[in-house]
């Protein structure tokens, strides 16, 4: 039998090599996985019939198939192995396809990657500042002891030297950079720069030069030479004035981040410093400053636009788990990735929909990664890094601009036509009535189970922060952590009118000078009975308003821990929503104050925005019956009975909506155009309006579905497709009635 035959053993096919696919021109390599111990035939086994070879890129051990792949010539005699972590040779061929789909896009840049040999100039030049400035620090350092040596150790110093200049000439004639390697591996290592092997010619001539000038600087010294004065020539080529501040230590970024944090004390600055550390640090390491260059700040930039938005939070830590297991920023980057690969090649795979409908997909299934938006706000912190350490003696190098970083960042897109880039910025939309009612009219205010269960159905009204907090932030704007660090002497009454004080003391001034304002209490809070649950306040209650509420936060951020606290009752009550969160309530409000043509400076009085030169506590501290009528304009058409059970007033009701929401759906055609819309009320099985595109359809006819439509929609929230595409599809549509 010849050696590669594919042979029977026991009733079981072994793979053939020759059947594993191979680039011409490459030689076969047959240790590069241990021999495949291959299953035996079970005694209570059914014979197996018929010979089938496990396919291209396949081979099984075992019961289990593998996918095999000989990796680029340039690494020859190196395969790529992976479990497919089946038996069944079908599902092993689909998987063995998805794999080679993706190695084929990802090979050219392996490829690139793996030959690529030359040096950024920025980075090459980083290197050679670093053995300059190394070796005169040595040469100052040595300087001070010359006086302890003899001349026969002088002359014989500089006899070495000048040798030395002799043997770097003759190896650079012969490209020979055995000499500069050392030098050049300890600068890399100390600025993180990979060193190709063999060294760059251009890099191995550039050291070898600058070493024979760094000898030529020493043998001056050892004749009697000031080592400022024997380099200032050579200093000057390379741009450095400074010799001292030169040779002195080089300020790595934690001392720079050190220094960032002296100068920006302000506790809303240093999270933003702590997280622009941990990425660097990471993708780094305690690097100098001077070495973050030009090119490896783009570099760096488009690593971070990688991370998914949630990054550093899969760490499964809560109150019954502290012990947190550690993923790397890396890590997170390559499980992301590797999930969205999954998922594009599986909706390329379909060929029942169109190309935007696929983007559309795939706009909604893959990982969010950080936005621009917050990738410019690390560059500024780098600017502010850089700026701290020039203060500290350095010449840190300049930060790069937004245009470089996103022209940068949009040239590593792949050329596929399903690449889609998913960030999900938070846009912050107000509520919709028909949310607005919903949540108004929820067991929250109407009746619960009990404290835990806020969001079933029972007889219980609890009135606490749960209760209020959402009432002050939708029916006076105010900020969240404003409404949660209010004070029980905060509640005022001037003017004739009940009052709350908000950023009134010195231990929440507020998040700026404006926010300092006085708010007349709303209608609706008074209707509910606000005044006499704060008189009724047992003198134990402490010093806060809703002291349960800053209770939850053991880190002083009490708006994340309320907010999550909130967000989970809102998932239950399937009121949760990436866009009309929490916080915007107070857009909310805003939006309903302008829809009622309050004037602009009441607006920004109220919300605690700077307005001219007004100084909103002095504004709003004598036109407290304007601001009463103002906040009063926002109606929530609210139905309050007292009711007796309860001993106070309840909500029973609430007009804002005509009705439940309508969900529409949109499939896209190739044009970005509606190819089907399905209308759907969730009281019925039926949907209330279906359309599916076709051939010959007229525009008549278009305009006929167009009329109908929106005569099924007229006076109807609407839950619209959350993608742009497909929204404007939709309005698209009705617009050609």
């Amino acid at each position: 039998m010849k050696p590669f035959e594919s042979r029977k053993i026991n009733g079981l096919d072994k793979p053939d090599p020759c059947a594993v696919s191979q680039p011409r021109e490459t030689e076969t390599q047959t240790e590069t996985h241990a021999i495949a111990s291959y299953a035996r035939k079970r005694r209570d086994s059914r014979p197996r019939s018929g010979h089938r070879h496990a396919g291209p890129y396949l081979m099984r051990r075992g019961r289990i198939f593998y996918f095999r792949k000989r990796l680029p010539r340039c690494r020859k005699n190196l395969f790529l192995c992976l479990s497919l972590r089946t038996h069944v040779p079908l599902d092993a061929v689909k998987r063995a396809a998805a794999l080679l789909a993706v190695c084929e896009k990802t090979e050219p840049g392996v490829l690139d990657a793996m030959t690529k040999k030359d040096l950024a100039p920025a980075d090459a030049r980083a290197l050679l500042m670093e053995i300059l400035r190394a070796e005169l620090a040595r040469i100052l350092d040595r300087q001070s002891d010359l006086g302890a040596w003899t001349d026969d150790a002088i002359d014989s110093r500089i006899a070495e030297l000048e040798e030395e200049n002799r043997r770097l000439r003759r190896a650079a004639r012969r490209e020979n950079w055995e000499s500069v390697q050392v030098l050049l591996k300890r600068a890399s290592d100390l600025i993180a720069l990979p060193l190709s092997e063999p060294i760059e010619p251009d890099l191995g001539r550039q050291a070898s030069s600058l070493k024979r000038r760094i000898n030529s600087v020493e043998i001056d010294v050892l004749d009697g030479e000031e080592v400022r004065t024997a380099s200032r020539p050579l200093l000057a080529e390379h741009g450095v004035d400074d010799f001292d501040g030169f040779v002195r230590q080089p300020v790595t970024l934690t001392a720079a981040f050190a220094e960032t944090r002296r100068k920006y004390p302000k506790k809303s600055m240093q999270g933003n410093i702590n997280a622009l550390e941990k990425l660097m640090l990471e993708y780094f390491g305690d690097i100098p400053v001077t070495a973050v260059t030009e090119d490896r700040q783009k570099a760096f930039f488009a690593w971070t636009a990688r991370l998914p938005r949630k990054h550093g939070k899969a760490h499964g830590k809560n109150r019954f788990t502290r012990t947190a297991r550690v993923l790397t920023k890396a890590e997170e980057i390559s499980q992301a990735d590797a999930a969205d690969r999954l998922a594009t090649e599986e909706i390329r795979a379909r060929t029942d929909i169109s190309l935007a409908e696929k983007r559309a997909i795939l706009a909604e299934r893959l990982t969010p990664r950080r936005t621009l938006t917050t990738i410019k706000r690390d560059r500024d912190g780098l600017s502010r890094l850089f700026r701290c350490a020039a203060a500290l003696g350095v010449q840190p190098p300049q930060a790069i601009s937004y245009r470089e970083i996103e022209a940068h960042i949009a040239a590593q897109a792949p050329d596929d036509t399903l690449f889609v880039r998913v960030t999900k910025p938070k846009l912050r939309m107000p509520w919709t009535r028909e949310r607005l009612a919903k949540f108004l009219t929820c067991p929250i205010y109407t009746g619960c189970q009990s404290r835990h269960r806020r969001w079933k159905r029972g007889r219980l009204v609890i009135r606490d922060a749960t209760y209020w907090v959402p009432l002050f932030v939708l029916s006076t704007g105010a900020r969240i952590a404003e409404v949660l660090h209010l004070k029980r002497t905060d509640i005022l009454f001037r003017n004739g009118h009940y009052c709350f004080a908000i950023a009134s003391g010195p231990d929440h001034p507020g998040k700026t000078v404006d926010a300092r304002r006085v708010i007349p209490i709303p209608q609706v809070l008074l209707d509910l009975g606000f005044v006499e649950w704060f008189h009724a306040l047992p003198d134990d209650h402490g010093a806060l308003l809703f002291p349960e509420a800053v209770r939850r936060s053991t880190t002083g951020d009490v708006t994340s821990a309320f907010g999550k606290h909130l967000r989970r009752i809102l998932d239950h009550l399937e009121l949760g929503d990436f866009d009309e969160d929490f916080y915007a309530m107070r857009k909310t409000f805003l939006s309903m104050l302008s829809s009622a043509q309050v004037k602009e400076g009441q607006r920004q009085a109220i919300a605690g925005h700077k307005h001219g030169t007004i100084t909103n506590v002095h504004y709003t501290a004598h036109e407290t019956a304007d601001l009463k009528r103002a906040v009063d304009r926002a109606d929530f058409g609210l139905e309050i009975q007292f009711r007796r059970q309860h001993g106070f007033p309840v909500i029973t009701g609430c007009r804002l909506a005509n009705g439940s929401a309508l969900d529409v759906e949109v499939t896209l055609d190739d044009a970005a155009q509606a190819a089907s819309v399905v209308v759907r009320d969730a009281c019925l099985s039926e949907p209330v309006f279906a359309f599916t595109k076709r051939s010959g359809l007229t525009p008549a006819d278009r305009k006929a579905v167009a009329l109908r439509l929106r005569r099924i929609l007229a006076e109807r929230p609407l839950n619209l497709p959350k993608n742009p595409l497909k929204r404007a599809a939709f309005e698209h549509l009705q617009a050609l009635a």
